[in-house]
């Protein structure tokens, strides 16, 4: 039987990817920037959740991580930086 945890949390990871206010922390309305705050939270439970269970959210992270106007990937448990992750894709591009 296989363990369906890590599709179940990278599926479930992508959705809040999708949806965050990646600018939340330059917003003046204290409600947005406490969503904000909650959203972050829950991505970065995840994101361990899925290093706990062997797989690397780091894909899917930056697939929907904007660069620009926002919190730096380790304040969402990303363990790999920009330059790392596209190291990574190069490479699996060339293979």
């Amino acid at each position: 039987m296989r363990n369906l945890k890590p599709t179940f949390i990278l599926m479930a990871l992508e959705k809040e990817l999708k949806e965050h206010d990646w600018t939340f922390q330059m917003s003046d309305d204290h409600g947005y920037y406490s969503n904000g705050i909650s959203e972050q939270a829950r991505i970065k439970s995840m994101v361990q959740d899925a290093y706990e269970s062997d797989c690397d959210p780091g894909d899917i992270f930056y697939k929907y991580y904007p660069m620009e106007g926002c919190e730096p990937p380790d304040h969402y448990g990303i363990r790999r930086d920009w330059e790392s992750q596209m190291d990574k894709r190069a490479k699996e591009l060339v293979q």
